[in-house]
């Protein structure tokens, strides 16, 4: 995969995630990644190859130096790898790899966070965003032996692109870790909260504006903003250009500790543009007690399903924002369920993901 921790994301969380359950559950673990500024070694039981790549573009796209596949198959061959997974269509890694299981005969599992073609980018970005899906993305889908979507919006989006179905696998996290924070009595939220990238498109501007509205109404309300990103700097103007700017806090990355003592009790915007995938930000939310006001992405929409306290409402209409932000202040929170708590758990998803690696089958050798 192109990114793994240290570099902070929902992808690479997911991936860091899985790999250590499947670690700790006696399997040997590999993964190879892109980044020149970390050695490789062994973290948390897992091995972590890192390979030298270009600098990255936005952060996040990377593409290998030539020989990288067959650093790639060397690596593979090594470890006596039996099923090679990937992720996100159109990373250079997931073709390499998807064409690395090809070659050595083995089978190749993928899994989309994707639900879209991207979103929030310059006109000349998205044509060549889409002329990249077309292309190396749909080889990938194509190239593997089976295909995981970690929401039903993922899921047709594959389809619409390679004509693949995909498998449903929901995103997930320590569900129990975040639990501890919830509130253990019924209260009212007592403060907003933003956490995600601060880039174009997530909407952070939103949850400025929303706070603004209500401060009048809330005079003791605060809003915390976890993250960071290329627009910081603007997000801190227009904190400061507030009529109360002591009444946010900008905090920047925080660890997973940090995050779940802010989301507890409290309320989480998510006014995202982007077409997200399943963002476990909104499962930390509901399992430390938060509520939850957010645009219709797919983890949104399904935790309603599920009767977790989520309000959607549609990007541009401001006065929607407020008036849900309100109303989510003004109830108590409520007690998630057991039963919600254990299916976003990453114990239940490992189990998940074995059998479904169990039944990939090689697209065939290729010299």
């Amino acid at each position: 995969m192109n990114n793994y921790p240290p570099k902070v994301g929902g992808v690479e969380l997911h991936i860091s995630a899985l790999a250590r359950r499947l670690a700790d559950r006696g399997h040997t673990v590999t993964v190879i990644t892109l980044d020149n500024a970390t050695s490789s070694g062994t973290e948390d039981g897992v091995r972590v190859v890192r390979l030298k790549g270009t600098p990255s573009i936005g952060g996040v796209l990377a593409f290998p130096w030539p020989g990288a596949g067959n650093r790639i198959r060397k690596v593979l061959r090594e470890s006596g790898a039996d099923v090679v997974s990937t992720h996100t269509r159109f990373f250079p890694m997931s073709y390499l790899g998807v064409r690395a299981a090809r070659r050595l005969g083995l089978p190749a599992i993928h899994t989309e966070h994707g639900s879209d073609f991207v979103r929030g980018v310059s006109s000349l970005v998205a044509v060549a965003s889409k002329a990249v899906d077309w292309t190396m993305g749909r080889a990938v889908l194509r190239g593997a032996g089976r295909v995981l979507a970690i929401s039903d919006a993922s899921r047709g989006f594959v389809r619409r692109l390679a004509n693949v179905d995909g498998h449903v696998f929901h995103n997930a996290i320590d569900a129990g870790f975040f639990a501890e924070a919830a509130p253990q009595v019924p209260a009212h939220p007592t403060h907003l909260v933003y956490v995600g990238r601060v880039v174009a498109g997530k909407g952070w501007q939103r949850v400025v504006d929303v706070a603004e509205a209500l401060h009048p109404k809330l005079p003791d309300l605060h809003v915390h903003f976890v993250g960071d990103g290329a627009q910081r700097p603007l997000l801190e103007q227009s904190v400061a250009a507030t009529a109360h700017p002591e009444r946010f806090t900008v905090h920047g990355y925080l660890d997973a500790e940090g995050i779940r003592g802010i989301l507890a009790g409290g309320v989480l915007l998510n006014p995202t543009e982007l077409a997200e995938g399943f963002q476990t930000t909104l499962l930390e939310a509901v399992a430390a007690g938060a509520a939850i006001v957010s645009t219709p992405v797919a983890a949104a929409e399904y935790l309603r399903g599920q009767g977790a306290s989520v309000r959607t409402v549609a990007a541009d209409d401001r006065q929607a924002w407020i008036e849900a932000t309100e109303q989510a202040l003004a109830e108590p929170l409520e007690t998630v369920s057991p039963r919600l708590l254990e299916s976003m758990d990453w114990s239940g998803r490992t189990d998940d993901f074995l059998r479904e690696a169990g039944s990939a089958s090689p697209r065939g050798r290729r010299s």
